[in-house]
């Protein structure tokens, strides 16, 4: 009888992971009608690689600031993990600007709900409609934290996970990555992976609440239109993403059984 229970109840456990890798990833959004510290020729070029390339996304479209605003309204609270892309702007329909909407915005929510934001180019949420007008705030207010991102001329070099999951990132200077030694003192926020890191800090790099599962990425935060942004950002997604999030099993991506736990039945 035991052996049955713990064959029935393996088999319990097995489907339900099959369920969330199946489930797990969801749909990607990528807004790059408004950007910052980029020119919008080379913005358009990395995000329409990023919706060409991209496939461990079950969908992968552009967004203007209305449709971003109802696909985040969409994708919260769908089970799934999604993700949104910025190239250096914050879409006020999302995040109100001045920080105004400060616990409850829809972009909060969204990464409240486990899912992920990625952005490149400009300081992650600080510019906005009117410009810097999110600020450094930005960032403090909506992953409700003390980190900034001021890192001028920090040359990053690929780390091991780097070479592994994105191999066409070179070595170039982040003006805005975030320093690990912040992360790392953080209750809330874990650097999940570093793909380079520099003397200043980590970019590119997903951070993960480890309260929420939601994440926060940047890659490439400089302006510098030479970069290879979206060969980049398809790696990331096209090869990391999957060992990352298909496995999760609850939305902060911790199995509530083990194995080890059947067995000691």
């Amino acid at each position: 009888m035991r052996k049955l229970c713990l064959a029935v109840l393996g088999a319990t456990l097995v489907a339900s992971v099959a369920s969330a890798a199946s489930d797990g990833i969801g749909q990607m959004g990528v807004f790059y009608a408004n950007v910052g510290w980029i020119g919008q020729a080379a913005a358009t070029t990395a995000g329409d690689e990023i919706i060409a390339d991209v496939t461990s996304f079950d969908e992968v479209q552009s967004y203007d600031l209305n449709g971003t605003e109802d696909w985040v309204i969409a994708n919260t609270g769908d089970g799934d993990v999604d993700c949104l892309v910025l190239f250096g702007y914050t879409p006020e329909t999302i995040y109100a600007p001045g920080n105004a909407d400060a616990d409850d915005s829809p972009l909060e929510q969204f990464i409240d709900d486990g899912n992920f934001v990625m952005n490149t180019a400009d300081y992650i949420f600080y510019v906005t409609a009117g410009g810097g007008t999110n600020g450094d705030v930005g960032v403090k207010t909506i992953m409700d934290g003390s980190l900034d991102l001021w890192t001028d001329n920090n040359g990053t070099d690929p780390t091991a996970d780097g070479a592994k999951y994105t191999p066409s990132l070179d070595s170039f200077n982040s003006n805005r990555s975030f320093k690990i030694e912040q992360v790392d003192a953080d209750p809330v926020w874990d650097a999940e992976v570093i793909f380079a890191d520099g003397a200043l800090g980590a970019d590119p790099v997903v951070l993960r609440n480890n309260e929420t599962g939601g994440r926060v990425g940047i890659w490439m935060q400089v302006s510098d239109d030479s970069l290879n942004r979206g060969e980049v950002a398809v790696e990331i997604f096209n090869n990391w993403v999957p060992t990352a999030i298909a496995t999760a099993v609850d939305p902060a991506g911790k199995a509530t059984t083990t194995w080890g736990q059947l067995k000691g039945l």
